[in-house]
């Protein structure tokens, strides 16, 4: 059965009383482990697609969710009220993954704001998964590149999306990012303020929390993600089973860089691998 007939979509409930997840996910003939994927900023789980299917070609079942506000989950387009609204709706999917394929191993992969989610679960929840992938993560915020925040003005104000300079390097990707019916065009206060800058400032308390093994992805050319964001997150992270890989040259969509993402994607898996039982 081919890749989108295998594709099972469904809403389930988030952790935001009265609103809901929008899940797909696609499975392996012969899974070996279970992957979540957390997408950015403004994206949607759909624009995962080439990823999914690559995992799911090498062995694992792969379990992608809009963010609230964003795609088809529920919620205001771009608005986010809390860090728990990232971390906290990940552990929604984590248990349901879980629940539904105890056997095999589990493993997060996150993108920038989808980054942040993974760090973000792994201070407040540990031991739950069997490693983390962290693809250039918004992270402690010392080094800004979005702006300064928090921004001024009230949380549901709009603010135009100007993600796009130092996004990825090939234009088309680009273009097809900025083109899409489902990209948000339009964010608020609210994300950045609430979800973004509240979780940076969470993770400056307590990167020490995180025990498990994780794995940290990071382009030298990000103009989104300072690079120094990350190296400097590296060693405050308390897990004796850590790895930290920078890519010249690249910019903040490593995973979407046709020139090395087909590379980069065989690092992850191989890293995986290593982990699971």
């Amino acid at each position: 059965m081919g890749f989108y007939q295998n594709e099972v979509t469904e809403k389930i409930d988030s952790a935001t009383k009265g609103l809901e997840l929008l899940v797909r996910s696609n499975f392996a003939d012969a899974p070996k482990a279970n992957l979540i994927i957390s997408h950015g900023l403004a994206e949607f789980s759909e624009r995962y697609d080439k990823i999914a299917s690559y995992f799911t070609a090498h062995g694992y079942n792969v379990f992608r969710y809009d963010q609230l506000g964003h795609g088809d989950s529920d919620g205001e387009r771009g608005y986010l009220s809390s860090p728990a609204d990232l971390s906290d709706n990940l552990e929604v999917i984590v248990n349901l993954v879980k629940e539904r394929f105890p056997n095999l191993s589990l493993f997060v992969l996150g993108h920038s704001m989808g980054g942040e989610t993974v760090l973000l679960h792994a201070t407040k929840f540990p031991n739950e998964v069997d490693g983390y992938i962290a693809s250039a993560p918004v992270s402690t915020y010392r080094h800004p590149t979005l702006g300064d925040l928090p921004f001024e003005g009230n949380d549901k104000d709009k603010i135009p999306n100007n993600l796009g300079a130092g996004l990825v390097s090939d234009p088309r990707v680009l273009k097809k990012y900025q083109e899409h019916k489902k990209t948000l065009h339009q964010l608020t206060i609210g994300i950045f303020n609430n979800g973004l800058w509240e979780g940076s400032l969470s993770l400056r308390k307590n990167l020490d929390k995180i025990v498990d093994p994780i794995l940290l992805l990071q382009g030298l050319e990000d103009g989104l993600v300072s690079y120094q964001d990350t190296l400097e997150t590296y060693p405050l992270i308390s897990s004796k089973d850590k790895e930290l890989h920078v890519y010249s040259f690249l910019q903040h969509e490593i995973l979407n860089e046709p020139s090395r993402n087909q590379e980069i994607l065989a690092e992850i898996d191989s890293w995986i691998s290593k982990h699971i039982y």
